[in-house]
Formats: C-alpha cells, sequence, structure tokens
C-alpha cells in the first residue's frame, strides 16, 4: 500500500502540486556549518512544531517537504531524534546505511522507507538537480548524532569539534 501511495505521489502532477503548497509555509534551511551553502530546503505541510509548544497535534505525525542539494559531508553517519518515513517526489539519492558492509542503496522517485531512531545513515550522493521528498517524522525519542567509533556523539558536539 506504502508503495502505491509513493508511486502516486511522485507523478509530476502530483509532486508539483505537493512542493508549491509546501513552498507557502518554509521551515528553517539547514545549511554547511560555515553558514554559506544550503544543504537542505526545508517547507512544512502539516502539524509544524517550530512553535513554542511543539506540534500543534502531539499524537499525528508532522510533515515536511526536503529538498536535499547535496550529499552529507560529514565524515560519518548519523541519526534522527524520531522515527521517520520518507517518500521520494523528485530526483535521487544514494543512501548508506550503517549495515554490514555500509552498503549504498539506491533511492529514487517513486520510493518510499522508513528510518527509525538509533539507524545511522547518511545521503551518499543526490541528483543533478537534488531530490524532493515528504518527511513524515513521529514524536521525539531522544537527540540525533553520529557514531563515532562505535558511540553515539551529539550532533552540536560533533559539529562544534571541526567533523563536517
Amino acid at each position: 500500500m506504502l508503495t502505491l501511495l509513493a508511486r502516486f505521489l511522485a507523478r509530476p502532477a502530483v509532486a508539483d502540486a505537493i512542493i508549491r503548497r509546501a513552498q507557502r509555509t518554509p521551515y528553517v534551511d539547514i545549511t554547511s556549518a560555515n553558514g554559506i551553502q544550503t544543504y537542505m530546503g526545508r517547507w512544512w505541510l502539516f502539524n509544524r512544531y517550530d512553535r513554542p509548544g511543539g506540534a500543534r497535534f502531539k499524537f499525528l505525525p508532522s510533515i515536511r517537504v526536503h529538498h536535499i542539494m547535496r550529499e552529507d559531508r560529514d565524515r560519518h553517519l548519523h541519526d534522527h531524534p524520531w522515527n521517520a518515513r520518507t517518500f521520494i517526489l523528485r530526483g535521487w539519492y544514494l543512501e548508506q546505511l550503517d549495515d554490514k558492509g555500509r552498503k549504498v542503496h539506491m533511492r529514487e522517485a517513486g520510493y518510499t522507507g522508513r528510518l527509525l531512531f538509533g539507524q545511522y545513515h547518511r545521503i551518499a550522493a543526490v541528483s543533478a538537480f537534488g531530490v524532493w521528498t515528504i518527511f513524515i517524522t513521529w514524536r521525539y525519542r531522544g537527540t540525533w548524532g553520529f557514531r563515532v567509533n562505535g558511540r553515539k556523539v551529539p550532533w552540536r558536539e560533533y559539529l562544534e569539534g571541526g567533523q563536517e
């Protein structure tokens, strides 16, 4: 069922409409450590939590559109502070997972996948004009960070240490 939904969302007219709608409700972009290059543009679709008090409906997921413009340049894999699901609308990326042999997986328009809290990954490459995704997050389960020598390093500590 989720695969059929992913394929529907990736239809050009549907993806364009979703992106246009999301761009009316911007969120904070993620930039390089020096603030010069945008890594990811982000926009809200539903249940934004960037306001005091967090998400309006705590029992429902929050949904954003992401435009990932380049690969992760960090040396180490990272996790996220919640369980999440992604649907690729346009473009593709190569995802490196923390599985045996650190396999790289091709993720293209029409793909959907889940990412669990504590599951480490990184985006190894993206298509020429970036990749557009719907990103759905559930409640916070902890902080996000990077796996370094088998231990989780909180993201601020990692980035302040010049690891990027």
